[in-house]
């Protein structure tokens, strides 16, 4: 009986995705895959997840086997022509340390995949893949009552769940995991350390805009003095 709720959410999961798959992929074939990307050249995002962290250093204190906590995350994300950028991401916790999260954000997929001209001319599955991103920087922490500074290591992806068709703006569920370590012997950690997993799951909201840079180009000749 313990199961049932976790199959309805599943099932419930597959429906959202199914409908989100159909309405998403109802666009214009392209050629190249981009679904207008070079319309814009920035992608700002904005974003709510919770989840679980697995290896609190408090947790560890309490007992041998440390049991899941609760974690809040808001993320605020922006990147040029939707390959590489930064991510601010505050966490809140209710048991354990609090942090606050600033790494880049890496989308390799995009750029090669049009590269090297593949696509699956199905704009569902093209956003889904471009989406898988790798995030690099550090967590601002105290789960001692020393704020100190950890290393920050994150994989995530995004669902599509609504994409207009300029895709000027996307609603999308982000399913995402973070591994936070720092060592107690570290100078700018924390004094016991810390060592853990997030793992998240939320709704993200984001926008496509043009500052420019997709437009910009080095001058291609220089005027000649007035003689």
């Amino acid at each position: 009986m313990r199961l049932t709720p976790w199959l309805a959410a599943v099932v419930s999961l597959v429906g959202v995705a199914s409908t989100a798959h159909a309405q998403v992929r109802a666009a214009r074939p392209s050629d190249d895959g981009v679904w207008g990307r070079f319309g814009s050249d920035v992608v700002a995002s904005l974003g709510a997840s919770a989840g679980v962290a697995l290896g609190d250093p408090l947790a560890r204190e309490r007992s041998a086997a440390p049991e899941p906590t609760f974690a809040l995350d808001l993320e605020f994300r922006v990147r040029i022509v939707d390959s590489a950028g930064i991510v601010l991401a505050p966490e809140w916790r209710p048991e354990g340390a609090s942090r606050f999260g600033i790494a880049l954000d890496v989308r390799p997929v995009f750029l090669t995949r049009f590269l090297f001209g593949g696509t699956t001319r199905d704009r569902y599955w093209d956003l889904l893949f471009d989406s898988i991103g790798v995030e690099l920087g550090m967590s601002v922490l105290a789960p001692d009552g020393r704020v100190g500074v950890a290393w920050l290591l994150g994989l995530g992806l995004e669902l599509p769940l609504y994409v207009p068709e300029a895709i000027t703006g996307a609603v999308a569920l982000r399913l995402a995991a973070r591994y936070t370590s720092a060592g107690p012997r570290d100078a700018w950690g924390p004094g016991n350390g810390v060592d853990e997993w997030s793992l998240l799951g939320g709704l993200l909201v984001r926008f496509h805009a043009s500052v420019g840079l997709a437009n910009w180009e080095p001058p291609r000749y220089r005027e000649r003095d007035p003689e």
